[in-house]
C-alpha cells in the first residue's frame, strides 16, 4: 500500500461510509412523484417476469375454460344424438303403424268384394330357417281360425293356408312357396289345370301335371285357384307363368312366380267362411 493511502486510510473509510449512507437514503426516501433507483431496478427486473406469469395464468385459464366448454358441448351433442335416435325410432314406429293401418283399410276395401267372411291378422313372425315356408299371424282359435283355412294378402292374392300349430291368439300359415304345399290352379285365359307346388329354395313355384302335349298355356299367363282341392276357394290369384319348357318327359316344366309378395306381408286375411258380406276387422 502506498504511503498516501496509509496516511489517509481513516479519511477514505469515513468518506466511503458517508457515500453508502447517502445511497441508502436515496433508495429509501422518494423524491416527490419520481421513483427511486431501487424501484426502477425492481420494476425493470420483475415487470417482464410478472407479465410472463400472468400470460401463463391467462393461457392456462383459457385452456381450462375451453376444456370445460368442450365438455359441455360434447355432453350436449350426446344428448342431441340420443334425442335424434329416439325420434327416429318413434318415427319408424309411427310409419309402420300407418302402413299397417293403410294395409288394413286396403284389405277391408278389397276383401268386401269377395263376399266372404274373413279375419284380418298381422304377420308377427317368419320361419326362422326359410322365410318362404311359413309365417305366424296374431290371430288364433279365439278368433275362429282353424286348419286348412285359406289366407290371402290385402289384394286378395293367395298366400297359403292355416296349419298346425294353432294357438288361442296365434296361428301358423303355410305359404304356397313351401314344397309341402299344393294348390289346384288353372290358366285365366285357358282351361288347362295343374298342381301348383312350392319351391322354397328360391321363393318360386312349379306348375306340375300339365301334359307335354298341351300347348294352351303360355308365358306371362296368370293362374287362379280352381277350388278342386276343397281347401282354396275358386278364383283367387295364385301366380304367373314365367318359364315354360318341354324337355322330353310326359309333363311340361313350368316355373311360376307366386301372386303375393313376401315383402308386403304385413297384414293378411284368413277366409273364415262362405258368403257373409262381413269380415272381422279386429
Amino acid at each position: 500500500m502506498s504511503r498516501f493511502l496509509r496516511d489517509r486510510k481513516k479519511t477514505l473509510i469515513f468518506a466511503g461510509l458517508m457515500f453508502a449512507q447517502l445511497i441508502l437514503l436515496s433508495l429509501q426516501i422518494p423524491l416527490g412523484q419520481e421513483t427511486n433507483l431501487f424501484e426502477r431496478t425492481t420494476f425493470a427486473v420483475l415487470g417482464p417476469l410478472q407479465r410472463g406469469v400472468q400470460g401463463i395464468l391467462n393461457f392456462g385459464g383459457g385452456l381450462w375454460s375451453r376444456y370445460v366448454l368442450l365438455g359441455r358441448v360434447e355432453g350436449r351433442n350426446r344428448s342431441l344424438r340420443d334425442e335424434v335416435f329416439h325420434l327416429r325410432q318413434e318415427n319408424g314406429l309411427l310409419r309402420r303403424g300407418l302402413d299397417r293401418l293403410e294395409n288394413r283399410q286396403a284389405a277391408e276395401t278389397f276383401l268386401r268384394t269377395l263376399d266372404r267372411s274373413f279375419c284380418l291378422a298381422e304377420v308377427i313372425g317368419l320361419d326362422a330357417v326359410n322365410p318362404f315356408k311359413s309365417i305366424v299371424i296374431n290371430r288364433g282359435t279365439e278368433d275362429g281360425l282353424r286348419r286348412q283355412m285359406a289366407v290371402v294378402d290385402v289384394h286378395g292374392r293367395l298366400v297359403g293356408r292355416i296349419i298346425e300349430p294353432i294357438g288361442a291368439g296365434e296361428a301358423t300359415v303355410q305359404l304356397v312357396t313351401d314344397e309341402n304345399n299344393a294348390v289346384s290352379v288353372a290358366g285365366v285365359d285357358h282351361p288347362t289345370a295343374g298342381l301348383l307346388v312350392g319351391n322354397s329354395g328360391n321363393g318360386r313355384c312349379w306348375l306340375k301335371n300339365v301334359p307335354a302335349s298341351d300347348d294352351s298355356l303360355v308365358e306371362a299367363e296368370p293362374l287362379v285357384t280352381t277350388g278342386f282341392d276343397r281347401v282354396y276357394p275358386r278364383g283367387l290369384p295364385a301366380g304367373t307363368i314365367v318359364f315354360l319348357q318341354t324337355d322330353g318327359s310326359l309333363f311340361k316344366k313350368i316355373v311360376v312366380r307366386p301372386a303375393f309378395d313376401i315383402r308386403d306381408l304385413a297384414v293378411v286375411a284368413a277366409l273364415t267362411g262362405d258368403s257373409s258380406g262381413r269380415g272381422d276387422l279386429r
